[in-house]
């Protein structure tokens, strides 16, 4: 194999990677943004420079962002699932599933975790509403409990 070969190889691959990693971050944000966080619209709220909003966003963002990175790095069944089929597509498609479900699985645990807090640690505050009145200090604790959680996954993810 030539080395110009294992050059493009390598960038594609991490091309590849950024395309997903990145992309699928950002659906899910979106996703999340239209299904769930119907208390505030992230375009609304950009355009009436909230902060509390944009802190949230920002932060569950970096989390899903943190989980797609731990599932890219990790050791990962992607390599075994290639050499069993003798088909190194199949073990990239593989990874690939694997960085989604891993993505989705913990934002949805993330989310889970959001509406117990709301509930049980802070009853008398609901979150959503606070943020979506710029509350910059629940914008920011409600952002760590993503990152909270994404660091626990990544942590799963790689042993």
């Amino acid at each position: 194999m030539a080395i110009a070969e294992i050059i493009i190889g390598t960038v594609g691959g991490a091309l590849l990677w950024l395309l997903i990693g990145v992309g699928l971050s950002m659906l899910l944000v979106k996703i999340y943004d239209i299904l769930v966080f119907r208390k505030f619209d992230l375009q609304e709220a950009m355009e009436g420079n909230n902060i509390a909003v944009a802190i949230f966003f920002s932060l569950m963002l970096l989390g899903i962002g943190l989980v797609v990175a731990a599932t890219i790095m990790s050791p990962g069944a992607g390599l075994v699932v290639a050499i069993a089929s003798r088909s190194l597509w199949t073990g990239l498609l593989y990874d690939i599933l694997a960085t989604i479900g891993w993505s989705i699985g913990t934002s949805l645990v993330a989310t889970l975790f959001f509406f117990a807090f709301d509930k049980v640690l802070v009853p008398k505050i609901k979150l959503q509403e606070e943020i979506s009145k710029g509350n910059i200090a629940v914008g920011i604790l409600s952002g760590v409990l993503y990152i909270a959680v994404s660091v626990v996954a990544m942590a799963v993810i790689m042993s």
